[in-house]
């Protein structure tokens, strides 16, 4: 099972996903200022230790796939 850290800069904050959230989009390697960065990562260990080292101000695990 894979990982997503979505970060936004614009509203500070990252969400880390599994890769088969209804949040995380088709076309991961899509990015913009507004929505942000989508970033595969490929095991869990790297999954968190990317949130923590995430720029952003709030990381957050998202609600609905409970990584």
């Amino acid at each position: 099972m894979a990982y997503v850290l979505h970060t936004a800069m614009a509203i500070d904050k990252a969400v880390l996903h599994r890769d088969r959230c209804i949040e995380v989009p088709e076309n991961v390697s899509y990015h913009d200022h507004w929505t942000g960065v989508w970033q595969e990562i490929p095991d869990k260990e790297r999954a968190y230790e990317a949130l923590e080292l995430s720029p952003a101000k709030y990381k957050l695990k998202c609600q609905l796939c409970k990584p």
